[in-house]
Parts: C-alpha cells; structure tokens; sequence
C-alpha cells in the first residue's frame, strides 16, 4: 500500500477537476521557476566574484548562510504549500496513519525551494571551495549545507502546521523574525558570525556534519507526529474559532451604500484570506525601509514614485486583485438580496479610497528622508483613487473564478486565474508609465500636476463611472454567477 500511495496521488491530480484549467497559471509558475532559477545562477556568480578577493573566504561565505537560511526560512513559512493527499478515504482501510503522514512528508521534498539554493551555492563551490578545502572536508561542508536546506524544509513545515491552527502563532512568528533581523542589523548581536562558526566547526571537525542528519531525523518525527495525531474524522471537519464579534453596524448609517461597506469589513475582519492581505498591506508600509535608506536629496524622484505607488496603493492592489470574487462564496444570494450592484461598486470605491489616504498619512514618516515624499506620495494616490480604482473595476468585470476565504493568503494561488496575474501590471507599472511618458515631454513638476489632475478628475466623476461600471456588471452577472458556482 505504500508503494501504491504515489498511484493514487497521480491519479488524484490527473483527475482532478483543474487538472484541465488554470493553464495561464500554470505557465507562469514555470516562468517564475526559470526566472528565480536564472536569478539564483547570476548571484551565486556575484557573490564568487566579490568573495574571491576577501582573505577569509570560507568564514565569509558560511557568516552569508544564516542570512539566506533565514529568509529562506520566513519565505517558506509564508509561501510553501503544506503536503496534502485526499487521506480520507483510507482512514476506514486497514492502513496505518504514520504510513500516510510519511509519504506526505516524503511528497513535500519535491519542492522549488529545496532546488533553488543549489544555484546559489554550486559556483563559490566549483570556483573557491574546491580550492580551498581538501576533499573529505569539502565533502562535509558541501553535505552540511545541502542538509541544512532539508532542515530548514521540515523546520518551516512544522511551523506552518502550528501558525496555521493560531494566527497569534503566525504573526508572533513574523515579529519574532523581525526581532532578530533588527538585533542582528543593528549589531546588537552578530546572529550571521554565531551562525556560520557553525559550518567553521564542520571544516575543522568533518564529523559535526552528523548534527545535521540528526536534526532532518527530529524534525521528520515531530512532523510525522502531528500529521498522525490529527488523522480523525473529527479533527478534519470541526473548525475550531474563538468566539470573536465584530460589529460594525454604524456603518449602516454612512449612506446608502453603508449596508454593503458593512457587509465587505466584516468579511475582511472575520476571514483568514482578506484578514491576512489586510495585514500583509500593513506591512508595506515599511518597504520605504528597503527603497528610500540610501536615497539622496538629489536623487531621483522615480524612486520616490515608485514607494509612494506601493505604500499608498497596496491595499487597493491586493484587494482589488480578487474584486468581486471575495465574495463568491455567497454572490448569488447576494445578487437575490435588495441590494443593487451600484451599492456594491460606491462600498469598494470607499473603502479603497479611505485605505489609501490612511497609508498615506503613515507613509509621512518617510518626510525625515525627503519632504518631496509629502507632495509626491501625494500626488500618487491621488492617481491611485481616481484612475487605479477603475482599472480594477474593468478587470473585474473577468472575474469567474470564487475564493476560499478560510485560506491563508500569501501565496495561495486558489481562484487566480490570467486576469488576477494580469491585474497588476495596469496598476503597478501603468502610473510608472504615465510619470516616465509626462517627466520626458513635460518635466518632473508637469507630470505631478497632470498626474494629480488625472485622479481628481476620476475622484469627482466616480458618480458617472460608478453607474457605468453598475450597467457593465449587470449585463456580465449571470456569467459571474456560473463561473463562481463551477469553481
């Protein structure tokens, strides 16, 4: 019957209702593997280069590992698919649980995230490393770095499991990671030196490298253990929530359009998938952090466009990503409700324009690296009200696909379709665009004006637009309604 499991898990997927769709997903997650893939060779050569004249190359290079191990780690928690099989129907056979949770242990080795270090890692190893280590010792370093990818593997997995029962956990974790980044950058405490003495060690003594086996061990069992002790029925159906209540009923009283704004923050408030994209919007107000730390007063104002766009915007992208489709799930009793789709079109047009004038005045705080911020993140989300918001109105009139709003948000790829992957370059690169086009015919301070002119245009014929797009969605409801019933 273990033999047996890899049959039933092809046939599972071969027969599965998507097998057949998602085509354009599918395709540009191959692109993406190719991409990172290719990006993954030109930094390992990067890195080779810039080691290659540093006098302790070995110490170098192992300090590094912590720092990719880890992201790699965070990016995992967040990212990677938990193992699934369709096990259900085994639980009443006469098959033992710990074979099951083992081969869907063994199934999740099969992952892009255990390949793609090895682009990283192979051309310091074949350029540097091979010279300066002897070969049982190369040997071991090279077998402790290729484990420590495993570890992290089964490390990430284990915690996803647990992060997943509580978001407590899930955001305790992020900020935990956080925590040691800072200590780390700030150099309150050097994690990176601590860390690579640790593969310091497997040179001077090969025999360490057992630690690493030793852990993968652990780890599988730890994970074996929590698969195995969760195989029941009543463990699979009953969702354990806390009894948490939100009220939100004096939005009634903001217009007619307030039982709809109500309706769409209590969706937001009581489900994981819009609960976490809110929270995950919240966090990008710190990538002026990553793009703003180095910029001079002269520097270029492109940069400053480009923070403003994401820091202003990136809770109108990531929601407007899926608009209407957050509301699959019960669109056709929606739809049979006296509640016209006008109502449903003013709601998001408010809630995106309040969030992105509330990221604005959080993006402020960037005004002690440059006061342009104040004007142009201005003008950006001026563009960002006025001109993006119809952009994800147009695209969503393809919306067919429903959401499963008890998923976990980042990288879940469950409802996306071409349009979802599609979406973001009208509403990222499109403003980038426009600024590019207007700073070479007109200069820096025309495209702002004009930029800025763009969105209050927008912003104050949204009564026209909101009745044009009511019309476009009410010719498309009855397509809407089936694509989102067979998905």
């Amino acid at each position: 019957m273990k033999r047996n499991f890899f049959y039933f898990g092809w046939r599972e997927f071969v027969r599965s209702a998507s097998m057949s769709k998602n085509m354009a997903t599918k395709g540009i997650l191959i692109f993406l593997a190719l991409y990172f893939s290719l990006v993954g060779i030109f930094f390992g050569f990067q890195l080779t280069e810039q080691l290659a004249e540093v006098p302790n190359k070995m110490q170098a290079f192992n300090a590094l590992i912590f720092i990719y191990v880890g992201f790699d780690l965070i990016f995992r928690v967040m990212m990677q698919n938990l193992p699934t099989f369709g096990y259900q129907p085994f639980l009443i056979t006469p098959v033992r649980r710990k074979r099951i949770a083992r081969y869907m242990l063994n199934k999740s080795l099969l992952h892009f995230f255990n390949v793609l270090p090895f682009f990283l890692m192979l051309p310091f190893t074949f350029r540097i490393a091979v010279t300066e280590l002897e070969t049982p010792v190369l040997t071991a370093w090279l077998a402790s770095l290729i484990l420590m990818i495993f570890v992290n593997h089964f490390l990430a997995i284990y915690i996803k499991w647990r992060t997943n029962e509580s978001n407590a956990l899930f955001y305790g974790f992020l900020a935990l990671a956080a925590a040691i980044f800072a200590i780390d950058y700030f150099g309150i405490f050097d994690f990176s030196i601590q860390f690579g003495k640790l593969f310091d060690l497997v040179i001077a003594q090969p025999i360490t490298a057992l630690l690493f086996p030793a852990l993968i061990v652990l780890l599988y069992l730890l994970n074996q253990q929590y698969l195995w002790s969760r195989f029941y029925i009543d463990e699979l159906t009953q969702k354990k929530k806390e009894g948490t209540t939100h009220d939100f009923s004096w939005l009634n009283q903001v217009g007619e359009y307030g039982k709809m704004l109500s309706l769409e923050v209590k969706m937001i408030a009581r489900n994981k998938r819009p609960r976490q994209s809110a929270m995950m919007s919240v966090l990008f107000i710190f990538y002026g952090l990553l793009i703003y730390r180095d910029y001079k007063p002269d520097g270029p104002e492109f940069i400053i466009v480009l923070g403003g766009m994401f820091m202003t915007g990136v809770f109108s992208m990531m929601y407007g990503q899926f608009f209407p489709a957050w509301h699959s799930r019960y669109y056709p009793l929606l739809m049979a409700q006296n509640m016209k789709m006008k109502q449903v079109l003013q709601s998001a047009f408010f809630l995106m324009a309040v969030t992105n004038i509330i990221f604005y005045l959080l993006s402020l705080g960037y005004m002690y690296i440059t006061p342009k911020v104040l004007y142009i993140h201005f003008v950006v989300m001026l563009y960002n009200i006025g001109v993006n918001t119809w952009v994800i109105f147009a695209l969503g009139l393809n919306s067919r696909k429903s959401i499963d709003l008890d998923q976990r948000a980042t990288f879940n790829y469950q409802g996306m379709s071409a349009t979802n992957w599609l979406i973001t370059f009208p509403i990222i690169f499109g403003p980038l665009a426009v600024y590019g086009l207007l700073t070479l015919a007109f200069g820096n301070i025309a495209a702002y004006v004009i930029l800025g002119v763009l969105g209050l245009i927008g912003i104050i014929l949204h009564p026209k637009l909101i009745d044009y797009f009511t019309g476009q969605y009410l010719k498309r409801k009855h397509k809407m309604l089936a694509g989102y019933k067979s998905t």
